[in-house]
């Protein structure tokens, strides 16, 4: 049996899978028809619409295993049905095919970036938000001397983590890394940089149950956004991982400016975070 954080991140790398597939299939299924033309197969590349149509079944079935549902993905299928199987009298062109294409891109796009996360009510999300806030401001005096540079490779780690781009949040992970320089607090801090680069690493590989081997230390607690007895934690790693990821969110947020507006519009991948552990923090 799969604990509740193996099928999220299951979940997780067939989205992404799914999210590729949908342009590979649109304007790759115009490729295929110029290459059919090519080969003596067709007569027309513009008869061959399936790619279009496969994309639109995938982006229908990407919008449907997301958390929060999107009803103009939902009916992509139903669009390719009325663009190139109902006209029967007007066959589609490949220009008509390319523009399609492009608009089921976009909306693969759009939904990836908007339906990734469960949607919050108002009253829990406010109150999360007060958690957040409150636990950013908690640890504002202990981060002051991180680096523009390297608060700003902080952000985009968390950011890269978050869109599900693994490789690239390792990468920044490691140069924030390389620039934290000798400062008070910099070791909880190498320690979350150091769980979050592994852990996406491991899921850059498609290891799905690989974890960093660093943890947090006990004189680490009082930089952490939770704090959780050890006999509620359900699963430790994910724990780690999700203690690791607020505060590097928490830091970028105090140091990186720059990098305010980006981390505000996605705030609501941290807020999900702490949604997870609302009981157990005492937010009823």
């Amino acid at each position: 049996m799969f604990s509740e954080s193996d099928r999220d991140t299951r979940r997780k790398e067939l989205g992404l899978v799914l999210f590729i597939l949908v342009p590979v299939l649109s304007f790759g299924g115009l490729v295929l028809g110029i290459a059919l033309v090519n080969a003596g197969i067709i007569s027309d590349a513009a008869d061959f619409y399936w790619g279009s149509v496969a994309a639109s079944l995938v982006l229908a079935f990407l919008a449907l295993i997301k958390p929060r549902k999107d009803i103009v993905s939902l009916c992509a299928p139903m669009f390719a049905l009325f663009v190139f199987i109902v006209p029967l009298e007007t066959k589609p062109s490949l220009l008509l095919q390319g523009l399609y294409a492009a608009s089921i891109t976009a909306l693969a796009v759009r939904l990836h970036l908007r339906f990734s996360t469960p949607k919050i009510s108002e009253k829990e999300e406010k109150s999360m938000e007060k958690y957040l806030y409150d636990y950013i401001h908690r640890i504002t005096p202990f981060f002051s001397k991180v680096s523009r540079d390297c608060a700003h490779d902080i952000a985009s780690t968390v950011l890269s983590f978050k869109f599900g781009l693994y490789a690239k949040a390792g990468t920044d992970a490691g140069r924030a890394l390389s620039r934290l320089g000798e400062m008070e607090n910099r070791a909880v801090l190498e320690r979350a940089l150091k769980i979050v680069k592994e852990r996406a690493e491991a899921l850059d590989q498609s290891l799905p149950g690989g974890f960093s081997a660093v943890s947090f230390e006990k004189e680490d607690i009082p930089f952490l956004a939770l704090n959780i007895p050890p006999e509620q934690v359900e699963d430790r790693n994910v724990y780690t991982l999700d203690n690791a990821l607020l505060l590097l969110y928490a830091v970028a947020y105090l140091q990186s400016p720059d990098d305010g507006q980006s981390l505000d519009e996605h705030q609501n991948f941290v807020i999900q975070i702490l949604e997870d552990y609302r009981n157990l923090i005492g937010q009823k």
